[in-house]
This record gives C-alpha cells, sequence and structure tokens, in this order.
C-alpha cells in the first residue's frame, strides 16, 4: 500500500536558474581555480579532454534494459526474463561508470563537489537519452533521512534540478520517499540489491495517472530504480522510466546474452 506524504505541486524549472548558477560558480572559480574531477589538471571542473574520454553507451539500445544490443529491440536477457526491471517501462543510462566519469562522480558524491552537479547534469541533459522518453516530471531517487544527514545533499537532486533546468521539465521531489533506510548495496550481489531495497521506497497518491522519469547517478543492476518504480506504480503511476548518468559494465556472460549469442558452458 501506498504511504501518505506530503507533496508539494511539480513546478517546471527554467533555464535562468542554471544560468544564475553558473555565474555564481563562475565568480567562485575566480577566486578558487578549479581542478578537473576527471584528470586533476587546473582549470575546469570538467575539462574537454575528459568529457570526450566519457565511453557512452552506443545505440541501438535495448528496448527495456536500455543496454547496447547488435541489432533494434529487446536483448536476449530481457527476452528471456522480461520482469527483471519490471515495473520500469525502461532504463537509459549516458556512459559507462569508469575512467574520467566515475571520478567526477565520486567526487561529487563523497567529496561535497555539488558544483559538479550542474556541469554533469547538462551533459545528461543534451543527450539522445531524451529523444525516446515522453515529457514527464523528474524524480530524483531519494536518499533515507539518515544518508542524507551524512552526505549533506542527494547528488540525484542535484543532477534532476540541472537536467529540469535546461530541458524546461517540472521536478517532482517529493512524491516518493524512502519509507526505511537500507545499507549500502555496494558489494551486494543482484539478488542481495532487490532484497535490500524491497518495499523501501512509499509514493504520494498524487502520482495517480502521471508518468515519471527517476534520475540516479549510477546504475549498477538496476534494483533501486525498480523498487522505486514499484512504489509509484502502486500509487497509481501510469509509466516509469529510469535515466541515470552512468552505467555499470555488464558481464561477459551478459554481453554474449543481450548480443544474441549463445554462453559458453
Amino acid at each position: 500500500m501506498a504511504v501518505a506524504v506530503s507533496a508539494r505541486p511539480d513546478t517546471v524549472r527554467r533555464p535562468w536558474r542554471l544560468w544564475l548558477r553558473q555565474g555564481l560558480w563562475a565568480g567562485i572559480d575566480l577566486l578558487f581555480p578549479p581542478r578537473c574531477a576527471g584528470c586533476g589538471q587546473p582549470g575546469a571542473r570538467l575539462c574537454a579532454a575528459c568529457v570526450a574520454a566519457f565511453d557512452l553507451a552506443p545505440a541501438p539500445w535495448c528496448d527495456h534494459c536500455g543496454l547496447p544490443v547488435a541489432l533494434p529491440g529487446l536483448c536476449a536477457l530481457c527476452q528471456a526474463a522480461p520482469d527483471r526491471l519490471a515495473p520500469l517501462t525502461g532504463l537509459r543510462s549516458l556512459a559507462w561508470f569508469d575512467g574520467p566519469l566515475q571520478s567526477a562522480l565520486h567526487r561529487l558524491k563523497y567529496q561535497r563537489d555539488i558544483i559538479l552537479a550542474d556541469s554533469l547534469g547538462v551533459l545528461l541533459a543534451h543527450s539522445v537519452l531524451w529523444r525516446e522518453l515522453p515529457p514527464a516530471a523528474l524524480v530524483p531517487v531519494p536518499l533515507s533521512p539518515e544518508r542524507r544527514r551524512e552526505r549533506g545533499y542527494n547528488q540525484a537532486a542535484l543532477l534532476a534540478r540541472a537536467v529540469a533546468d535546461w530541458r524546461g521539465l517540472p521536478v517532482a521531489d517529493r512524491v516518493v520517499r524512502r519509507a526505511r533506510h537500507t545499507p549500502s548495496q555496494v558489494g551486494l550481489s543482484a539478488a542481495e540489491r532487490r532484497a535490500n531495497v524491497h518495499g523501501a521506497f512509499a509514493a504520494h497518491s498524487s502520482a495517480v495517472g502521471l508518468t515519471f522519469v527517476l534520475i540516479d547517478d549510477v546504475c549498477t543492476t538496476g534494483a533501486t530504480l525498480a523498487a522505486c518504480a514499484a512504489a509509484l506504480v502502486e500509487a497509481g503511476a501510469a509509466a516509469v522510466w529510469g535515466v541515470t548518468l552512468a552505467r555499470a559494465r555488464f558481464s561477459p556472460v551478459d554481453s554474449r546474452l543481450r548480443a544474441g549469442r549463445p554462453t559458453a558452458k
């Protein structure tokens, strides 16, 4: 059952908010010259060389899980297990979680470099991923109150704000919340991740009939996004997509399945 939580009306974000923040960041950069979050070289928060080194997940993508496939349609793994990311309508990610992008996200997430959220969010907002997505309110995957106090901010919310500002989309940042605190997912298997976040979210009844796009920084197995989507769908949402900046690379076995080739015995 969906738990009633306080929710404010969705508000459409406008680019001027992002431009204002960029002006403030530029002033801070004059006082404290930045170093690239990818390579550490001085001169930019995220240099052009590191952005160019992001390993983008190439199209075509699996219609459901969003990982690269040889031909448009569903990958072999999603054909064999169509409910593995249910109830997500679909999942899309910009690039693989390694190299400069991994360094930048670690800096955003663990070193309190919140300025990076705008730089990374704008890259996500410019992505061709949005050509496949319906106009919808963005929902940052929420942190538990304990994790939020520990970190001081929700990196998913900062990324969602930047994307919404650039694309002129609404943000529904109170339509879903963490119903309980969960241990870190790091080091857990896919099954353990699903069990860890099962029932961890609650959504507001204002979700009825609406389409949402969940925003998070990294997708490893999709368990957190699927659990968050489950709360929204249970509350009446019509469809829920997931979008992340980065995606953990799949295993060699998954790679063969997605390409439609048999796995080695």
